[in-house]
Formats: C-alpha cells, structure tokens, sequence
C-alpha cells in the first residue's frame, strides 16, 4: 500500500495554454496555493505522464503574492485532491488511473515542498486527508483506511469504519475522521473516533452516489454535495440532516466553509458556477459564473458504472483569510467574495 521513493521534479516546462484545473488548494497560512491539471499517460506498461507538457497531468505550487510558479511535478490521470499539510512542509495529491487492460492504478502521492521529492507514495489508493495537527495523513484504499507518520511513513491506525471511503475528512480538531461510504445499501457518512477507531457513528443511507462531504470549521455541521444542485447540511454528533439548500442549477455540487463558518459556498460541477449562502439566515449571497467552467474526465466509464468520483474534485476552496475564493477554471482564478472581481489567475 505503501512506499517510498526518491524522485526527480519538474520545475520549469515548455510554454503551454492555460487549462482547466481539476482541483485546488491553498496553504495553512496563506501564502500559496496549489493547482492540480488532470492528463494523460504515455499509454505504455508501466505509464508514465505523457510527453507532450500539454497533455500530460500536472501538480504545481504558485506564491500568490507574486504569482509565479515555485513548483511543478508531472503525473497522469484524472486528479480529484490536492492539499496542503498543516505545517506546510507537504503537499498531497490523489490520482484515479486505469489501464487499457483494466489494471487499477490509483494513487495517493506526497511530496516535500522544500526540496520538490516525493516523501510518500501510497499505491492503489485513491483517497486521504492530512491530520490538522500535522503529524500524520489517513488514506483509503479499495479495501483499508491506514493513518501514516506524516516524516518517517510508519503506520499508526487503522479505521475499518471508513475502509474504502470515497473521499475522507478530519475535524477541525482531529478527533474525528469522517468518511463517505459506498454500501450495500447505498451512500453514507460515517464517522469515526481517532482516539478509539471502534467508535463509530452512521448517516442514514442515501440512493444516489455522493463524494463530498466536509466539517465547518467548529466541528459542529456537515456538508455534503448532490447532483441536481442540491447541498445538504448534517448534524455533526448525531449525522442526520438539518438543511437542504438548492442552488438551482442541474449539476453535482461540491461545497465548501468560509474560515469562520458563516458563509457556505458551492461550486457546480458542470459549469463551475459558484453560490454563496449566509448560513444564519440562509439568504443567497452571492452567484458567480466561469467562462468554459465546464471540465472533462480522462477515464472512459461504461453507462451502468454508477460510482465516478473523478467527476467531483476538490474544485473550490475559500482562503484562509475568508476574503477570496479560488476556483479550477483556467488553471486557477483567485476572486474576491463580495464582488467577484479576479485578483489573481494561476496558468499551467
């Protein structure tokens, strides 16, 4: 599941044309932001990224004070995360990748920023979250949810609760750690105590597939996204619902907190339209469009295939400051909340 390795990092390319990230993240305190580009792979055994800068899958870290570009590595595939650790030293990205002939190749990889090398390598992984105290990383497999030391990579927990999770979230805290999990019965949260992996806690299930779920920032409120734009708010102790929110739009919803929870944003994932509700009053804030919002997968899904979580990536973020927002489109366009007025673009 795991391994380490040492590798080369790319930290300049070719001039390419902006593309449209997948997923986007910013640092703890503020000071940069990442951006994940899905691609393709050289289409051998075993694959590489592919060749052609403008087609091969990139994870890169941009200074948002002087927007320029202080990290590049090249992957493949269809990237549904990046992250940051809490202390900055890491950044993290998961890959959904199949071969011709079916071979799962999914992957959770971490990188040192300093130095630009990988420091973990989860293989056939497709899911983690940082620990907020900044220490450690849980990651799903098809089969496991295993939290690592974050430096030496030793296992330390397993969480058979959330085993095969979706996508997986830490509190606040890091008391807990939530999970979305497919079923026999459907799609649902679970939650479990960090302390005492046993201690677990479950939503009722719900029939259509869902990837996104997230804590507000006091620990105490879930959110979770829904095709045809529906947003639904949870009762963090007991995981049952306590709101829906509907944006009027058609698309899976990916929501996401302001730093101090009173603002809940969701960005659709067939456009990359963007609304804001004031959570106290649940009055519509604000609504924003993306020229060529819209975004494409690289894997090719048979009809019946009802689980696709490539199709919901981290796409949306706040910043740490409550002020902005970052979205995909255009490889990244940092914009303020209140007006929407661009104040950075981050280009491949």
């Amino acid at each position: 599941m795991i391994s380490l390795l040492a590798g080369a990092v790319t930290s300049a390319a070719p001039f390419v044309p902006a593309r449209d990230a997948h997923c986007v993240a910013f640092s703890t305190d503020g000071s940069l932001v990442a951006t994940g580009i899905s691609g393709l792979s050289n289409e051998e055994f075993p694959p590489r990224p592919h060749p052609n800068p403008r087609k091969c899958a990139v994870v890169q870290i941009w200074s948002i004070e002087s927007g320029k570009r202080v990290l590049r590595v090249e992957s493949f595939g269809d990237l549904t995360q990046v992250a940051f650790s809490a202390d900055n030293q890491f950044v993290a990205a998961s890959r959904l990748f199949v071969t011709a002939d079916k071979l799962q190749l999914n992957e959770v990889r971490v990188w040192d920023i300093e130095t630009g090398k990988p420091a973990l390598i989860f293989d056939r992984c497709h899911a983690f979250s940082f620990s907020p105290h900044g220490n450690a990383i849980a990651v799903a497999s098809q089969l496991r949810c295993v939290v690592y030391d974050l430096t030496s990579g030793v296992k330390l927990k397993q969480f058979p609760g959330v085993a095969g999770a979706l996508s997986l979230r830490y509190a606040p805290d890091g008391e807990r750690l939530l999970g979305v999990v497919a079923t026999d019965y459907g799609f649902e949260l679970r939650l479990c105590d960090v302390a005492d992996p046993t201690i677990q806690l479950s939503s009722s299930p719900l029939d259509e597939p869902f990837y996104t779920a997230q804590f507000s920032p006091d620990g105490n409120v879930l959110t979770s996204g829904h095709t045809g734009g529906s947003v639904l708010l949870w009762d963090a102790d007991s995981l049952t619902p306590i709101r829906r929110l509907q944006t009027g739009g058609r698309g899976l919803q990916h929501p996401f907190f302001s730093p101090d929870g009173s603002i809940l944003g969701s960005g659709d994932q067939t456009n990359g339209d963007v609304l804001f509700w004031d959570l106290i009053g649940g009055k519509e804030l604000a609504r924003y469009t993306f020229e060529k919002g819209a975004f494409h997968t690289y894997r090719v899904r048979k009809p019946e295939d009802r689980i696709t979580p490539e199709k919901d990536p981290a796409r949306f973020v706040f910043s740490p400051d409550g002020q902005s927002f970052l979205s995909a489109p255009h490889g990244g366009i940092l914009r303020l909340v209140a007006t929407g007025q661009d104040t950075r673009r981050f280009g491949d």
